[in-house]
C-alpha cells in the first residue's frame, strides 16, 4: 500500500468537484486498513473514509488528513445469508442477489455507490431501506484498534441515519453481512411502482423481482440524472419529518400537500413536492450548478462548477423551504469541509 500526497479527490465523487487529500491511499485488506489507521494516529490526522463517492460534497480546500479509498471486495453467500466486502458495487451485489431468486434487495437497484455505505445512510427506495437487509455490521474500530462484529440492533438505524453517523470516524466499514428471503413476496406498495405495474396488477398476472429490479431501474433513470453524466449525488436532501398538528397547519395554505404516515403522531412529507409546487425551483441554476429539471431534490453540478457553489444554491432552496412552510430541511449529502 502506497500513501500519496495532494491528490485530487474530485475524480473519486459522483459530484466531480471538490480540492486535493493531503493524503490518500486505497486499502484492499484488513492489514492495509490498519497500516493506514496507523499512519494517520501517528501524524494525528482525521481520517475519510470513501467508497463510490456518491453521497458526499468536498470542499474546494480539499480535505486536510487522510482519505481512504475503501477498496476490500469479495461476496461470500451461503444459503440465503451474503457476507459482502465494502468496497463492493451496490447495484453490482442487487443484480447478483436478484439472479440468485432471493428477495429484499430489487426495490434497491440503481443507486449508486459501494456496500459499505449503505449502512451508514441506511439508504432506502421504493418502500424498503437496507437497514431491513442486515444482519450484521463488520468494521474496524479505530478507538480500540481491532474489528468488530456489529449486530442489526447495535447499528440504530433510523431514517438515513445510523450510528456510524453519530460516532463519526470511530468504526470504517470493511463489510456487511446481509440476510436475503428465499420465500419473500415482492413489494410494489410504492405509487411508482403500483403504476408501473398497473396492467399487471388488473390482470393479475406475476409480477417477478426481476421484474421489481427492471422497473425500478426505468423509473429511476427517468426521473434522475446518470450521475456517469452529470456531477450530482442524488437526491441532496431528506424529506422533513414533521406532527401531524404541524401538517395540519400547513394544510391550510397548500391543500394538496401529500404525507406518509410516520410513528409517534408525525408523518413524511416529499420535499421534492414543496421544492416543485410550493417554491417552484426547478431548474433554478447558481453559477455552474441547477437543480433538476424533472426532479427538485437533485442538485447537477455542470463543467467548472464549485462545491462553495453547491452548497450556496442549497442552502437558498433551505431558506426558500423555510420562509414558505416554516420548515428547517436537512441535507443527505455529507459536507466534508
Amino acid at each position: 500500500m502506497s500513501i500519496q500526497k495532494q491528490v485530487s479527490l474530485a475524480p473519486y465523487t459522483t459530484f466531480k468537484i471538490g480540492g486535493n487529500a493531503h493524503f490518500f491511499c486505497a486499502v484492499a485488506s484488513k492489514e492495509e486498513l490498519i497500516e493506514a489507521v496507523q499512519f494517520a494516529k501517528q501524524k494525528t490526522l482525521p481520517i475519510l473514509v470513501i467508497g463510490g463517492g456518491s453521497n458526499i460534497l468536498i470542499s474546494d480546500k480539499g480535505f486536510d488528513g487522510l482519505v481512504i479509498k475503501m477498496n476490500i471486495k469479495g461476496i461470500i453467500q451461503k444459503d440465503n445469508i451474503l457476507s459482502v466486502g465494502a468496497g463492493e458495487v451496490w447495484d453490482d451485489l442487487v443484480a447478483y442477489v436478484v439472479s440468485t431468486g432471493l428477495y429484499g434487495f430489487e426495490n434497491l437497484s440503481s443507486i449508486p455507490g459501494t456496500v459499505g455505505a449503505t449502512p451508514v445512510q441506511n439508504i432506502g427506495a421504493y418502500g424498503t431501506e437496507v437497514c431491513q437487509l442486515i444482519k450484521s455490521v463488520h468494521a474496524f474500530d479505530t478507538t480500540t484498534m481491532s474489528y468488530v462484529d456489529l449486530s442489526q440492533d447495535v447499528c440504530a438505524f433510523g431514517y438515513r441515519d445510523s450510528l456510524f453517523k453519530h460516532q463519526k470516524g470511530r468504526y470504517i466499514i470493511i463489510g456487511v453481512n446481509f440476510i436475503a428471503n428465499k420465500n419473500g413476496s415482492i413489494n410494489i406498495e410504492y405509487k411508482d411502482l403500483k403504476e408501473y405495474f398497473k396492467k399487471e396488477i388488473e390482470n393479475k398476472s406475476v409480477i417477478t423481482i426481476s421484474n421489481v429490479r427492471n422497473a425500478v431501474v426505468s423509473i429511476r433513470a427517468e426521473k434522475l440524472p446518470d450521475w456517469r453524466k452529470w456531477g450530482t449525488a442524488g437526491s441532496f436532501f431528506k424529506n422533513p419529518i414533521i406532527s401531524n398538528g404541524a401538517y395540519n397547519e400547513l394544510k391550510k395554505t397548500y391543500p394538496d400537500i401529500p404525507c406518509f404516515a410516520e410513528p409517534n403522531n408525525n408523518v413524511k412529507i416529499p420535499l421534492g413536492w414543496i421544492l416543485d409546487k410550493v417554491c417552484n425551483i426547478k431548474g433554478l441554476k447558481h453559477g455552474h450548478v441547477r437543480v433538476y429539471e424533472k426532479q427538485a431534490l437533485v442538485l447537477i453540478s455542470e463543467p467548472g462548477a464549485t462545491a462553495q457553489e453547491v452548497a450556496e444554491l442549497a442552502r437558498m432552496l433551505m431558506d426558500f423551504v423555510k420562509e414558505k412552510t416554516g420548515i428547517d430541511i436537512e441535507g443527505e449529502v455529507e459536507w466534508v469541509n
